[in-house]
């Protein structure tokens, strides 16, 4: 039986869109008879999972992101070594030698250039990172990017790692997130008070600067009244038309409730947020830099289009007045299945 090791400081289901993202891997894997297991310091699945796996848990200390990520990794490191007989599959900055090394976090050189004006005060840290970043890579044998924009960045800022990365298109829980749930679009509004008259913009992310929700804010007040924008992720203080529903359970619902999906972001080697509205059936407008742009089809989705406050506007505008068919939405990524991402995995480990 192949043994197969996933790596990354929390993996598993309700703790975030790239741990769930190592946790559904997990499941797949279980399902394909490989023997599996986890070296993580936090690990959340259901029981009848954690019986099939093998756990090698990590102890988390220190204060601080990076100070915490380097004890998290000289830990990891001591397990590892022992488990010489495992292909290591990590999806985290590990800075050394892996089978496939996933890239479901920013790229950080691509990061620092397009933060470069604010990361002045953060070089020390993002310097450890890049570093990190730059282990990882080119001890990896294989270089997973999710969207071809992760594989594009490799190309422009590590170039000797292009030959080895390969695209393989992470998945979609269909089962949570579909266009029948639009069936339902009235009577969840209901639920938080708005009508049919109301156009509800949805934003979601923990990094909400990086995202852009700055951008929206400063725009709304030039959109139409009916115009409203539902955030979240982060708590705030609420308005007439702006709504902070902070952490919520069954987000699929605001999915469905929503008329359009913003998110100016920075960058994001590819939102899973952006993905689960599409799949839902709710159009869409981000930007060049989220990796799930390369599905977005301009008038039957959704918009792809510069961080900037106009252009923004111009494409709620344009929402506010073109009819789009949730089934149609949902086609343009039906084809992003677990069991295709998994086996594409698979297929890069020489297992098949």
């Amino acid at each position: 039986m192949e043994k197969l090791i996933l790596l990354r400081p929390k993996i598993g289901f309700g703790i975030g869109g790239a741990e769930s993202h190592a946790g559904m891997v997990v499941v797949k894997l279980l399902e394909r008879g490989f023997k599996v297991g986890v070296v993580a310091h936090t690990i959340v699945f259901p029981e009848e999972i954690l019986k099939k796996l093998e756990v090698y848990k990590v102890r988390w200390r220190g204060f601080g992101s990076v100070p915490k990520q380097l004890l998290f990794i000289y830990q990891a490191k001591k397990i590892l070594d022992n488990l010489s007989d495992y292909r290591l599959i990590s999806f985290f900055r590990y800075p050394y030698p892996s089978d496939l090394f996933i890239l479901c976090d920013p790229l950080v050189a691509f990061l620092q250039k397009q933060k470069r004006s604010i990361l002045k005060n953060f070089s020390f840290r993002y310097k450890i990172l890049l570093s990190l970043e730059k282990e990882a890579l080119s001890k990896a044998k294989k270089v997973v990017s999710l969207f071809s924009l992760g594989k594009d960045l490799v190309k422009e800022f590590y170039p000797e790692i292009y030959e080895k990365t390969i695209v393989c298109y992470r998945g979609m829980d269909f089962k949570r997130f579909n266009p029948e749930l639009k069936k339902f679009k009235e009577v969840f509004r209901k639920e938080l008070g708005f009508s049919k008259e109301d156009f509800l913009i949805l934003f979601v992310g923990y990094d909400a600067k990086r995202k852009g929700l700055p951008l929206l804010l400063k725009i709304l007040s030039d959109l139409p009244e009916r115009v409203k924008l539902l955030v979240i992720g982060i708590e705030g203080r609420s308005t007439s038309r702006v709504v902070y529903l902070g952490k919520v359970k069954e987000i699929e619902k605001y999915y469905a409730m929503a008329d359009l999906f913003a998110l100016p972001t920075l960058y994001d080697p590819g939102a899973l947020a952006t993905l689960e509205a599409l799949a839902t059936g709710t159009p869409v407008v981000t930007t060049p830099y989220d990796g799930t742009s390369e599905f977005v089809r301009e008038g039957i989705n959704g918009f792809v289009v510069e961080r900037t406050e106009e252009t923004f506007k111009k494409a709620i505008l344009k929402a506010l007045v073109l009819r789009f068919d949730p089934e149609k939405v949902y086609q343009t990524i039906s084809h992003l299945t677990w069991d295709g991402y998994v086996d594409c995995l698979i297929s890069q480990l020489g297992i098949l």
